[in-house]
């Protein structure tokens, strides 16, 4: 059974706000550094009364770290991974849900697994597949001496090379 004692309810509810404002007085001072000029916030000891500068500080912060292309980058991104990801998704779990077949349940466990692995252990691997996706085959047709024939009949040489780096494609598909 849990006591209901509401003395220590009190101590527990006051340690947890106290925590609570240990965890948010960083982002309180950084909103009230955004209000003061340079020499304001150099100040020993720094006022925590809002200034004036405000607009004019966000203004100069937008036009110096370029924030409306940067928005535009993670809206595109942020958008095209939303939509992969669910339509994806919805196929997955419709093709599981509704249809009966061998290896259905390995397919779960696989899904299931891959969600599991933590995003450092994608990363080289998927940068590699953005780098060079079809340079598997292209090395098999310059091995079969397909590409050698194809450039000699026709003159023009195979590449496979998507150039998924530095596109949003490559970003949305990693």
């Amino acid at each position: 059974m849990i006591e209901r004692t509401p003395i220590l309810n009190i101590v527990t509810q006051a340690l947890l706000f106290l925590g609570l404002v240990v965890a948010l007085a960083p982002f309180f001072i950084v909103a009230i550094a955004a209000t003061h000029d340079l020499r304001t916030v150099n100040m020993v000891p720094m006022p925590l009364v809002p200034g004036r500068d405000f607009l004019k500080n966000a203004a100069e912060a937008w036009q110096r770290a370029d924030l409306g292309h940067k928005i535009v980058n993670s809206i595109i991104f942020a958008g095209g991974v939303a939509l992969g990801k669910v339509s994806i998704a919805a196929l997955s779990a419709f093709s599981l849900v509704y249809f009966r077949y061998r290896g259905r349940m390995l397919m779960f466990w696989l899904i299931f697994i891959t969600l599991m692995l933590p995003l450092e252990i994608r990363i080289v691997p998927t940068y590699a597949v953005a780098a060079n996706v079809l340079r598997p085959y292209e090395v098999i047709l310059d091995m079969t001496g397909v590409n050698w024939l194809i450039d000699q009949v026709t003159g023009y040489r195979i590449d496979l090379q998507w150039g998924l780096l530095n596109t949003y494609p490559g970003l949305i598909l990693r």
